[in-house]
């Protein structure tokens, strides 16, 4: 039990504290308050359905309940009390009792549970939504380090074999493909003076990876381990490090999702990485986390470590989770001011100004309606 419960705490701070699946519901040691999603999910009319209080501030940013897409994304979450673990879903490998339903362009695990005298569950008949996130789509190519080149208008990107990036640039970025990942990371690197995109080393993270939650068995029976490609980049720091001369550290730009990978991959490497700069841009994850991580493990910063569009409402939910929980090493207070200050401007300032209450009256939809003064939606 123990060692899921640690392998948990590697997940970002959208996650971590949520999916803790070594617990049982209702045990003692599972602290997550689950309310009914909506008064159509009560039990009167199938089961009941239920979700994690502590999603709000995540559920707040990825749905519009005033748009066509975020109703109909709704009423398919209400749909759960008679379609939930029925041949739509997909299974977890590991754990029999939890799934994960694709809802418009959004990924929802959740778990069953059907009253059985389980030994330390205490969880009332029904259905327990764990998480939420974007839903991958299915690609051919594998997370792992690829050389871009701009070869006239085109972009040409192969796969580095030998895990070392040789440019003096890299781009950590998730997309759907890689030739949309390519060229939108070849915007972040820009141009050079004769107008041609710069060389660039890119870490692809697929679709399916993104996700992070772990090994799913989709229905075309596809397993995608989100551990494997931390590995893959842990080795690409490790090799390039070996490699690079110390007077030319690479410049990394780890956009939105690919701070969650960092995250993961920076526990598998050993040593000091001063051969290496950061940069965050967007960071969905724990920001304060992987920045002492980074710290301790010596590697440099750009001159801005951390920079939000202010237009990512993922970004900032989760730097507001990742402040609350932690705090930067004294070198970087700095730093931390600015994250609060970013924070603070958007609209999440009020979810980081502890404004949420720390308890859910009544169902989930309707306080989250009744939000709209403290979270923008």
């Amino acid at each position: 039990m123990m060692t899921k419960q640690r392998s948990c705490t590697r997940m970002s701070m959208v996650s971590i504290k949520r999916r803790q699946l070594a617990y049982k519901l209702g045990s003692k040691a599972d602290t997550r308050q689950f309310v009914p999603f909506s008064k159509t999910t009560n039990g009167d009319h199938g089961r009941k359905v239920f979700i994690d209080a502590a999603l709000a501030p995540l559920f707040a940013s990825l749905i519009d309940p005033n748009s066509a897409k975020g109703v109909q994304t709704i009423m398919k979450i209400e749909q759960l009390r008679a379609i939930a673990g029925g041949v739509t879903s997909n299974s977890n490998v590991n754990t029999p009792f939890e799934y994960m339903e694709n809802f418009v362009d959004l990924a929802l695990y959740y778990q069953i549970h059907n009253g059985v005298a389980e030994a330390g569950n205490r969880a009332v008949p029904g259905v327990y939504i764990t998480d939420i996130t974007f839903a991958g789509k299915e690609t051919n190519s594998p997370a792992a380090l690829y050389e871009s080149k701009s070869v006239g208008p085109q972009l040409i990107t192969n796969l580095v074999e030998n895990d070392i990036a040789e440019m003096s640039e890299g781009v950590v970025y998730a997309d759907e493909s890689l030739p949309v990942a390519a060229l939108n990371a070849s915007k972040i690197t820009g141009k050079d003076g004769w107008g041609n995109s710069v060389n660039f080393n890119l870490f692809y993270i697929p679709d399916m990876v993104r996700n992070e939650m772990g090994v799913w068995m989709t229905p075309c029976r596809r397993a995608f381990r989100p551990q494997e490609a931390a590995q893959h980049f842990a080795n690409t720091l490790v090799r390039t490090q070996q490699s690079r001369p110390s007077t030319s550290p690479i410049k990394w730009t780890i956009d939105s999702d690919g701070t969650k990978l960092l995250q993961l991959a920076l526990e598998h490497v050993p040593g000091i990485l001063d051969k290496h700069q950061f940069q965050l841009t967007d960071p969905v994850g724990d920001v304060v986390q992987v920045i002492n991580l980074l710290e301790r493990k010596g590697a440099k910063f750009a001159q801005e470590p951390v920079l939000y569009s202010k237009t990512n409402k993922r970004a900032l939910a989760t730097a507001a989770l990742s402040l609350r929980n932690g705090s930067l090493s004294r070198h970087q207070s700095f730093l931390e001011d600015k994250l609060r200050d970013n924070i603070v401007n958007s609209s999440h300032g009020s979810v980081q100004n502890n404004s949420l209450p720390s308890k859910v009256g009544g169902d989930f939809l309707t306080y989250m309606k009744n939000l709209s003064g403290a979270v923008s939606w």
